[in-house]
Parts: C-alpha cells; sequence; structure tokens
C-alpha cells in the first residue's frame, strides 16, 4: 500500500453499524459546502467527490449524517488523521454540515474498474499454480504415479515445502529452475489457491488392503488427524493423496532418507502398503475457504450498508463504488483494530486478507 498523502482521507469509510446520528435532521447550505470544499478538500477529494488516489475514499453521494459524524469524529480525536483534525478543529458546525451536504448533493460516480485490482489472491494463485499442474494434475489432483497431490494440502505446509524446493534444501533441480522468479507472495497465493481445493475419492489401489491400512494408521493419526486430514499447519493431509507417492514418502521416513520433527512409528513394506491404500481411499478436504464469491460475502455487509428493505441507517456509508484499494485498507484497519467500532472489529476479525480482498473488488465494481 502507498503511503496516504498528507491531507487524503478527510472520512474514513466503514463506519460503526450501531451508532446514530444525533440528529438526522440537519440544514445544508450546499452553495457554501461548495465553496468550502473548493478551499479544503479538493486536493484530496476532487470537487466531484471523488478520491483523488486509489486510498482516499470517494464522498460522492454518502449520506450526509455518516459525513458528519466522520468529521466530528476527526475534530474530536476518535479518528487520527492530524492534518484532518487540525482542518476540522477550526470549523463550525454550519461547516461542517454544509461539506456535507455539498458531498451528499452530488451523483454517484461510475466505478474504476481495475482489472489488476479486481483479480482476488485465488485467481492469481491458479494462475501461478498452472506452473505446477502439469506434473501435479489439474487443481492439484495428481493422477500420475508417485506423484503427490496438493488438493487440500495445509497452506503453510506447501508454503515451507515450496520455500524448501526453491532453496535447494529438498533436492529437485528441475523444481529450483520453475521457481525462479517466484516472489514470497506468488508462493502463498499458490499454496492458498490449492489448499482450497478438494479431490473426488480414489478408488483402491492394486496394492494393499485399506481396512489393515486403517487399523495401522492408529498412530498416525495423532500427528496426521482423522482419516488423515491434518488440523496442523506444519503437518501434511494424507487423505485421498497419490498411493505410489504415500508409499515412497513412507518409506523415505523410515530409511531416514527423509526427516521429521516427530519420530516415525517404523513399518515393514506390507504396513506400508496397507496404510497408503487406506489413506488414498479417504476424502480429501479443503483446508481452506475455497474460490471466494465477493456477492456471498458482501450479503453480510450489505445488512447494514445496503439493506433489502432500503432503509440503511443514516450514518451507514455506503460502498458501492468505492475505491479497491480504500476498501481494503479500511478493513484491514478494523481487523487490526486500529478504528473504533467494536461491531467491526467483531467481524472483520474473521476475514482473511483474500476475503478482504472479495469483498473490496465486489464493492469496487458496482
Amino acid at each position: 500500500m502507498r503511503i496516504i498523502v498528507l491531507g487524503a482521507v478527510i472520512l474514513s469509510l466503514l463506519a460503526a453499524c450501531s451508532k446514530e446520528p444525533e440528529s438526522s435532521e440537519f440544514v445544508f447550505d450546499i452553495a457554501a459546502g461548495e465553496t468550502i470544499a473548493k478551499n479544503e478538500c479538493t486536493d484530496c477529494h476532487g470537487m466531484d467527490g471523488r478520491g483523488n488516489t486509489a486510498e482516499i475514499p470517494n464522498l460522492a453521494a454518502q449520506p450526509a449524517e455518516y459525513l458528519v459524524e466522520a468529521m466530528h469524529a476527526y475534530r474530536d480525536g476518535g479518528r487520527l488523521h492530524a492534518a484532518l483534525q487540525d482542518m476540522t478543529q477550526g470549523m463550525s458546525e454550519a461547516d461542517i454540515a454544509n461539506i456535507a451536504g455539498y458531498y451528499a448533493s452530488l451523483p454517484h460516480l461510475d466505478p474504476v474498474f481495475d482489472e489488476q485490482n479486481n483479480e482476488t489472491s485465488y485467481t492469481q494463485g491458479a494462475t501461478i499454480g498452472a506452473l505446477c499442474e502439469e506434473c501435479h494434475g489439474e487443481k492439484g489432483i495428481s493422477s500420475t504415479e508417485g506423484v503427490p497431490s496438493l488438493a487440500g494440502q495445509q497452506p503453510a505446509y506447501l508454503i515451507v515445502s515450496t520455500q524448501e524446493y526453491k532453496s535447494g534444501t529438498r533436492g529437485h533441480a528441475d523444481k529450483i529452475e520453475m521457481m525462479v522468479g517466484l516472489e514470497q507472495v506468488d508462493i502463498e497465493k499458490m499454496a492458498m489457491y490449492f489448499a482450497a481445493q478438494s479431490a473426488p475419492v480414489r478408488g483402491a489401489p492394486s496394492f494393499g488392503d485399506p481396512v489393515a491400512g486403517k487399523v495401522e494408521s492408529a498412530k498416525c493419526g495423532k500427528c496426521h488427524g482423522a482419516r488423515g486430514i491434518s488440523h496442523e499447519p506444519l503437518v501434511p493431509s494424507l487423505a485421498g493423496q497419490e498411493p505410489v507417492y504415500l508409499v515412497n514418502a513412507i518409506k523415505a521416513y523410515r530409511n531416514h532418507d527423509r526427516s521429521s520433527d516427530e519420530a516415525m512409528p517404523e513399518k515393514t513394506n506390507e504396513q506400508i502398503e496397507n496404510l497408503a491404500a487406506y489413506y488414498s481411499t479417504q476424502k480429501s478436504e479443503a483446508s481452506v475457504d475455497g474460490p471466494l464469491s465477493g456477492l456471498e460475502i458482501a450479503a453480510k455487509c450489505d445488512r447494514c450498508h445496503h439493506p433489502a428493505s432500503g432503509k440503511r441507517k443514516l450514518n451507514v456509508p455506503v460502498l458501492r463504488g468505492q475505491s479497491h484499494e480504500y476498501l481494503v485498507k479500511a478493513m484491514k484497519e478494523y481487523r487490526r483494530e486500529d478504528r473504533d467500532n467494536s461491531m467491526m472489529h467483531k467481524m472483520s476479525t474473521r476475514y482473511s486478507d483474500e476475503m478482504i480482498e472479495a469483498i473490496a473488488s465486489y464493492y469496487s465494481s458496482q
């Protein structure tokens, strides 16, 4: 994120969903508000109410009550921005009301659709993951003997493994060459993409006894979870894994060709094949949420910001058509509790960066 230009962000976007303004009946002098806006606000918000950078909110057609409340928050120190606090300190109640009335009277802005910003981390991860699918299969579901599936794996495990291949600490010359130019953020997006996939149940392999393997799996379940579905970030899931790969991997641990923080139970070749037969036939599950629909997530936000009844609280901002980068910035600030709003803190705590991107992409394109 770029550094916010000094004097920007007169009004933060995501306001309290619970606090009603003291009065919803303001008297506005639109012409006076236009004069003040021209002198004080246009460097950042323009006369049309559009933020001059992606991180500055659009003010056009926002509810006047919300704009008044936001300026009060800056003036009184409830929202922190030194330049805006200084500016609003010198304003009368009439000045604040008139500025709010002016920007509220402006027509809605056409959205500026930024294809790059609108592309979610999930979509970017799919693009990066295409490099791996030639070997690991579509969506990371391997059908090649001895090649592991990536679908449904714990993202942290995938990130660490990929970093090891990139650095050469896990020997695989082809992978080292393939990963030249991949940045850390690329690896993270790719891992999240594959972690969000699930695979159909595999048929039993030509070797091993899945029933006997289920009995053998008792000790393995301590780390890898019931049915091989791991809930530990750095422990791989085994459910639905390619069976020949499982045999090779377990033997490598047994023979100390691979190291592990936890001691692996000693197994015979027959026991290993039984384990592989059992785990490979278990249904895998995505370890993170799948492709996120901004429309689906935004349905919760719309309860306050765009209710179906049309009876939105007057101090709640409009999100549709707002700047993508500003929406991302605002939601992350609520998540970190840098903005004061207990309801928004509670909601945004559960939002990953990917979910925030999806919400921002949806509303900025409306």
